[in-house]
């Protein structure tokens, strides 16, 4: 994948807090190249100086750093790599060198490989807030939350300007259910960058998680006027949509995002979820079939799917997808209990029963009652069976 100048300089100096972007001496030439988004005139001007035979062994380790930034700004993942690699033999101590391997690793999710680059690069520097940043970000996505702020804490200390660092923590209190300080620092980073993306996400996130659906929309609609091709802030602004139950609005959205990347289960799956409380189970059906051949192992998907088959009357298919769904979630009672339903819509009181039975025995049903108030169940009620599970 190619970036953008704008997306590669942030790589390039990290999160901004890079100490080696600002570094004279080396590779000046190349370097400014790679900085200012000139990527194939900077692999020419690295090769010309790294094949000249007059360089040392820093100054070469630089040089293949460099050429190795422009790679990888091309997309030339593998030749990025081997430039990295060959920086770190010619010079074990070049930092630069192990931050960005260890992003192509990160990238990758190859976060042990990755981890321990961006921790070689703090033993030669202590204060590579890059270095710091990137591990942070590792140990978020690992769950290792406090091992995630102790290094972002210590990379805003480095650079208190980095707007990303504070997008960076804002996510991790997010995900410990720390809200304040997460809105606390997704508003320092807007404060540094008011077109930091992912703090207008993640406190999009957050607002609309608070009901604060005012706040939260003007979040996203900054969102996907600065981003208008990043899919999730047409996806938070449909949810929202159809929390206030503006089905058409929300549908309107989640469409915007599958045009923008149509291999994303969760908005098939969500645009489904809008078809249906906007009665229009045969849209619901194609987009939970949609959903489905995507990721054909979730048991979510084919209830979903088999909601919107019984309500067109396709209770032999929504059968199917029921026992396929408890196949992959045995015991789940939604399930179940739609299992029932369909089965005394089909008028099979023995399956009707037995699936009651197994939602109010093994699948947590816990008030049996509650189908008497259920017309689904009025093609059983004068069963033998039903009796049976009604005395029990």
């Amino acid at each position: 994948m190619r970036l953008s100048r704008a997306v590669f300089a942030g790589f390039v100096c990290g999160v901004g807090v890079l100490v080696t972007c600002a570094v004279t001496g080396y590779a000046a030439d190349c370097r400014e190249l790679v900085i200012g988004g000139k990527f194939k005139e900077a692999v020419k001007e690295c090769t010309t100086e790294i094949a000249s035979g007059k360089l040392s062994s820093g100054p070469l380790a630089d040089r293949h750093a460099w050429r190795a930034f422009a790679y990888k700004g091309l997309g030339e993942t593998r030749r990025a790599m081997a430039d990295f690699d060959a920086a770190v033999l010619i010079d074990p101590k070049n930092e630069i060198s192990y931050v960005g391997r260890g992003e192509v690793y990160e990238t990758g999710k190859d976060y042990q490989r990755a981890r321990s680059d961006f921790s070689k690069a703090l033993e030669i520097n202590p204060r590579n807030g890059a270095a710091l940043a990137h591990r942070g970000n590792i140990s978020y996505v690992e769950k290792k939350y406090d091992l995630a702020l102790e290094d972002l804490g210590r990379a805003i200390e480095i650079d208190a300007n980095s707007a990303r660092v504070y997008s960076f923590r804002g996510r991790t209190y997010a995900a410990m259910n720390q809200q304040e300080k997460a809105l606390d620092d997704y508003a320092k980073a807007l404060e540094l960058n008011p077109k930091e993306i992912l703090s207008l996400l993640g406190r999009g996130l957050i607002e609309k998680k608070l009901r604060h659906y005012e706040e939260a929309l003007a979040d996203y609609n900054r969102l996907a006027e600065i981003a208008p091709g990043f899919w999730p802030a047409y996806q938070g602004r449909g949810e929202i949509y159809g929390a206030l139950k503006k089905y058409d609005k929300a549908i309107e959205d989640l469409t915007r995002a599958i045009r923008i990347d149509p291999t994303q289960v969760l908005l098939y799956s969500q645009r489904g979820w809008m078809y249906v409380f906007d009665e229009k189970p045969e849209d619901a059906l194609k987009d939970f079939s949609k959903a489905i051949e995507l990721r054909p192992d979730s048991a979510r998907l084919y209830l979903a799917r088999a909601a919107s088959l019984k309500e067109i009357g396709r209770y032999e298919s929504a059968a199917e997808d029921l026992k396929k769904s408890l196949e992959l979630k045995p015991g789940e009672l939604p399930a179940t209990m739609l299992l029932a339903r369909v089965e005394s819509l089909r008028r099979n009181a023995a399956q009707a029963c037995r699936w009651l039975k197994s939602s109010y025995e093994k699948g947590g049903l816990r008030d049996p009652y509650i189908v008497i108030r259920e017309k689904d169940f009025d093609n059983i009620r004068g069963s033998e069976c039903y009796r049976e599970f009604m005395e029990q």
